[in-house]
């Protein structure tokens, strides 16, 4: 699937545009009304790249900060249509998603939550938990299980920002309630995340000791992480 939000300046050629208006005649879920990437006049963003990229790797960010307002099932389709075509080693596509929005499911789901995480991830609408699948149908080790995995939350994130979303992923959950409430069975696979999407809400929607922390953090710089010829740190 194309993304329609490739290019986001003003100086679009007529053949991108061209291509745009034939994805959103092929796939409707694509043309979501009202629906605009997160962009870099957010006052909590002030990420500079040292080279150049596409701007949608410098306007994501991880909110703490969800709206009142719930996703369609054809948003949350295109999350999960995203993640699934990620990139995967010998097309094993280790990841699995396990979602809830509200009932007893959700209420379930929002268990697995360690306190800090609870004061704000409860109240995004989507939520999800994230597993590897570790041992292939014949009992071997998948090593790069977690890696692809990886990539498939990346996706999912990178679709969830050109829909104007705000998702953040969670490392301090209970792994091992995360199998139970789910029924993933924990032999096979590993509990990685969870993960809450939802509409970027404002100061206003978070507690009033959280505030002062939400905002984008900084990276590395790339000369720390990226190493020609040989490792040097």
């Amino acid at each position: 699937m194309r993304s329609v939000a490739l290019h986001l300046t003003s100086t679009r050629s007529r053949q991108t545009l061209a291509y745009e208006r034939a994805d959103r005649k092929k796939h409707p879920v694509l043309a979501l009304e009202n629906k605009t990437p997160m962009t870099d006049n957010d006052p909590k963003n002030s990420r500079q790249a040292a080279a150049s990229v596409e701007p949608m790797f410098t306007e994501r960010w991880s909110s703490k900060a969800f709206a009142d307002k719930q996703l369609t099932d054809n948003e949350i389709a295109s999350l999960f249509e995203a993640a699934h075509w990620a990139p995967s080693s010998s097309n094993k596509q280790p990841w699995v998603f396990v979602y809830a929005t509200d009932g007893p499911d959700r209420e379930r789901f929002n268990t697995v939550l360690n306190e800090g995480n609870a004061r704000y991830a409860a109240k995004a609408p989507l939520f999800i938990l994230v597993f590897a699948r570790t041992l292939d149908s014949d009992g071997r080790n998948q090593r790069t299980a977690q890696f692809d995995t990886g990539a498939a939350w990346m996706s999912l994130a990178m679709q969830a920002n050109r829909m104007g979303l705000n998702t953040r992923a969670m490392g301090g959950i209970d792994r091992d309630l995360a199998h139970e409430v789910t029924g993933v069975p924990s032999d096979s696979f590993e509990s990685i995340c969870a993960i809450t999407v939802g509409y970027r809400g404002t100061d206003d929607d978070l507690p009033p000791r959280m505030v002062k922390e939400n905002h984008a953090n900084d990276r590395k710089s790339v000369g720390e992480v990226a190493f020609k010829g040989r490792y040097s740190g």
